[in-house]
């Protein structure tokens, strides 16, 4: 596919999309997720940090258009962890579903993660097919 062309988009059923935040340090990440989620009708965000996801969680409680799942990375180098900011946005929002992603997950640690108030556990490296699945998931 060249930049000529264009993915068709699959549109949402209802007026306003779901709201999906991406948390995770490495811009590639960022991108690939954000346009995995686009592509299946959600609404996506990313940041880079647990700073910035918690005043995204914020702002997005203040603008009345809050996000309903986070994809958050566990290993978040410097400042605030992924489980530091998991803890501070469900403070703000204690709804909201997180999904767990990290590179140093065990496929039978889904257990563990809800334990932990994780709605659902992402392994990585993950494929499109998987990261949809588990929002469908957590949607349920």
């Amino acid at each position: 596919m060249n930049a000529t062309e264009s993915i068709p988009a699959h549109e949402p059923s209802t007026p306003v999309a779901t709201r999906i935040l991406i948390v995770d340090d490495e811009q590639p990440m960022q991108v690939l997720a954000s346009s995995i989620i686009s592509r299946l009708g959600y609404d996506a965000e990313a940041v880079g940090s647990g700073e910035d996801a918690v005043n995204a969680i914020k702002s997005s409680q203040e603008e009345n258009h809050p996000f309903k799942i986070v994809v958050m990375d566990l290993a978040l180098p410097g400042g605030m962890s992924g489980l530091e900011a998991t803890l501070a946005i469900k403070q703000i929002d204690p709804l909201i579903k997180v999904i767990v992603c990290s590179g140093y997950l065990e496929q039978n640690a889904r257990t563990a993660a809800l334990e932990h108030g994780f709605a659902g556990i992402l392994p990585k490296p993950y494929t499109a097919d998987r990261l949809a699945s588990e929002l469908r998931i957590v949607m349920k």
